[in-house]
């Protein structure tokens, strides 16, 4: 596989890894809070990403044991930014470079992308299993 094509394949990934974690916190909001986690899944299906972060943090601190690490917390904070780089500015960074996959720009960015692919697919495994710790 080229690093382009690694490339491609990290930020699709990337991608997908943000929906689930946006799905995933949703419903985690849900099952924490009382009552009909369907009905309450549905009542904040339209929040943004930091409304129902701003939600979660407060309920899952209520009781002083917080189910979500504060590192988990700071890079889902950090998630709309990174989300909307990797969506609307990655490429702008370096497509218009000479050669521009073998550019200094591209190789900024395919080392920015390795790094949050890491961080999310840490986050991404951490926020499914405790989705699923809590619907049980």
């Amino acid at each position: 596989m080229t690093r382009e094509e690694h490339f491609y394949s990290l930020h699709g990934e990337l991608i997908k890894f943000y929906q689930i974690i946006e799905n995933d916190i949703k419903w985690i909001y849900s099952f924490m809070l009382e009552g009909n986690p369907n009905k309450t899944r549905m009542n904040v299906s339209n929040y943004t990403l930091g409304q129902i972060l701003n939600e979660l943090k407060r309920l899952d601190n209520s009781d002083d044991n917080p189910c979500i690490s504060p590192a988990d917390y700071k890079f889902l904070n950090k998630m709309t930014d990174k989300r909307n780089y990797w969506c609307h500015q990655c490429y702008i960074d370096f497509v218009y470079e000479d050669n521009c996959f073998k550019s200094k720009e591209f190789n900024t960015v395919y080392d920015k992308l390795i790094k949050d692919y890491s961080q999310a697919s840490q986050v991404v495994q951490n926020v499914q299993e405790l989705k699923l710790k809590l619907r049980r």
